[in-house]
Order: C-alpha cells, then structure tokens, then sequence
C-alpha cells in the first residue's frame, strides 16, 4: 500500500505525551505500593526532567527486600520510615540546575505528597497535572491516609493543579 492512500491525520496532545512519558517512567519504580513517575516540562515544552520513586543509591529495593514501613527492616524486622525517594524529588536532583524548573508544568502519575509539594513549591512549579490520588500508606500497613496539606499549599502558593482525564497508552504490567 502506498503511504499517500493512508495518512496521518491526528497526533498525541501535549498533555497525552507528556502524560503517557510519566506513566512509563513510573514502571522503573521499585515501591511495593506507589508506582509513579514524573516529566517536569518548561513553558517551551521541552522536557527538563524525569524521575520515577525508589530508593536512593545503593539502598535496599522494597520489590527485593520488603518494604520497611510494612515488612520492616530486612535486617531486623523493625518498622522503619520508607527508604523511598518519590518522584518528585528525584526530578529535581535529575535535573541538576533547579532554575530550569522555574515556571515549569510537572506531569506526574500519581499527585504529590505534602513534603513533596513543598520542594515542588520551592523550585517555583507552576502547575501539576496528575493522573491518579496519591494516599499515604499508614506504619504497619494498617490501611492509607490521604494528604490534604498538599492541595492546601498548591492552593495558598497559585500552584494550578489540573487532574488528567485522558488516555493511558502504557498500561503495561510490570508486577511480575
């Protein structure tokens, strides 16, 4: 067939691109329950940075060793803070020059936690546009909680917080 008898007629939206790119970064996680990622993006729509949740360098990986607020120390056993770092954070240390972030759209699967919210307010995001509700697991893993400080500060600081409400093309399953 010739490709003159078949073409292209529509392309991914920004917001599905950049979007469907947090998605798929997020499949790099190594958290038992947060799977999430993120794509910082500037006004040009370049993208700045990505980053996906895991634990720092050279630390135990949940997946492999348990998750420390809920299976404990691998060690021990004793209950410990998650060793993760979220995807947030780990977009910003990527980026390495945090200037570039200034103005910046952040895509993310998952939306952000308080503390990260407070570095995204401080490297001057000005909008988050996020897939799915990030709830808190609980020490124990007696259930989740939600962080309703994060929305708070977004809304105090002008933050535009946008929901995405389109399609996932990078449904892959990564749990096995």
């Amino acid at each position: 067939m010739d490709y003159k008898d078949n073409p292209r007629t529509k392309r991914l939206s920004w917001d599905e691109m950049f979007m469907n790119l947090a998605v798929m970064a997020s499949k790099r996680t190594a958290c038992k329950f947060h799977e999430t990622g993120c794509v910082f993006v500037d006004k040009n729509k370049r993208i700045v940075s990505m980053g996906y949740n895991g634990p720092t360098e050279g630390d135990y990986h949940c997946i492999e060793d348990g998750c420390a607020k809920v299976d404990g120390d691998p060690k021990t056993g004793k209950l410990k803070r998650c060793r993760g770092a979220h995807a947030e954070i780990n977009g910003i240390i990527n980026c390495q020059d945090t200037t570039r972030l200034r103005g910046a759209t952040i895509y993310t699967a998952l939306f952000p936690c308080y503390d990260c919210m407070k570095a995204l307010n401080n490297v001057g995001v000005k909008e988050i546009v996020y897939k799915d509700t990030y709830e808190r697991i609980k020490t124990g893993g007696e259930g989740k909680e939600e962080e309703n400080e994060a929305v708070e500060l977004a809304e105090k600081r002008g933050i535009t917080i946008r929901k995405y409400d389109g399609p996932s093309y990078c449904n892959l399953d990564c749990s096995k």
